[in-house]
């Protein structure tokens, strides 16, 4: 575990605490190789401890960041201790601009191709220092995916950027991490999307004041029933609270 910064569970999914400033874990995890650092959403971490592949996964990746406040309030609430967390976007956000300034090189690696440009030519105009060392569209052909693995060890990419779904980017790196050969391995589905133009992106006002969700809705109302997510989680941190508390007794 790295100096200053804590680990512990919620509903048995690791989540990580740092007190340290971001860019200083990011300037240890470089140090490391294929470092795993996963974000977590309440819909996430949900699906994350009921699927025995992805909990592995992620209570075993480098780093696992909180990207929603009520994640932080519930962990609040069972280990009473303040949470750092930080939004997806915010993340992405951060993540880029610490490469862009020590000039880094990244890879893209995902599905649909069609994006690939739209987001490395965004990434360009904004970061200009990051060096885009090249792009591959996921394949399930063995042989091509050997290739592409044998590229990405010559060429040796800082940060390997994953572009897949959630469950899809986890999968993916637990089947092939034995093949990979770089510094950080950073899955981001939702931050991608706005680069590709795939969708609207909420302004950094709207993800500080936590109203991502709102925002989200009125463009799909049926996303309404994802808050049920709202209510298992916080019956499911009760759970746990009471469970700790008869446990210590």
């Amino acid at each position: 575990m790295m100096e200053g910064m804590k680990s512990k569970s919620i509903l048995g999914v690791r989540i990580d605490n740092f007190n340290n400033n971001f860019e200083d874990i990011l300037e240890r995890l470089k140090n490391e190789e294929n470092a795993l650092i996963v974000t977590l959403d309440i819909h996430q971490l949900l699906r994350v401890r009921s699927n025995k592949k992805l909990k592995e996964t992620v209570n075993n990746a480098s780093l696992v960041i909180a990207s929603h406040h009520t994640i932080a309030k519930g962990y609040n609430f069972i280990h009473k201790e303040k949470l750092e967390y930080m939004k997806d976007f915010i993340f992405f956000s951060n993540i880029l601009s610490y490469m862009d300034k020590k000039k880094m090189s990244m890879f893209l690696f995902g599905n649909e191709e069609k994006y690939f440009f739209s987001i490395l030519e965004k990434i360009k105009k904004i970061y200009p220092n990051i060096t885009n060392i090249g792009s591959f569209e996921n394949t399930k052909n063995k042989t091509e995916l050997e290739k592409a693995f044998i590229g990405l060890k010559k060429i040796d990419p800082n940060m390997l950027l994953i572009y897949m779904s959630f469950k899809k980017s986890l999968y993916w790196f637990s089947d092939n991490k034995e093949n990979l050969k770089v510094k950080l391995c950073v899955p981001v589905s939702r931050p991608l999307d706005g680069f590709a133009g795939k969708t609207e992106s909420p302004n950094r006002n709207i993800l500080e004041s936590n109203k991502e969700e709102i925002f989200y809705l009125k463009k799909n109302i049926f996303r309404i029933f994802l808050y049920f997510d709202y209510i298992f989680f916080w019956i499911l941190v009760l759970f746990e609270k009471l469970t700790l508390k008869k446990n210590k007794k």
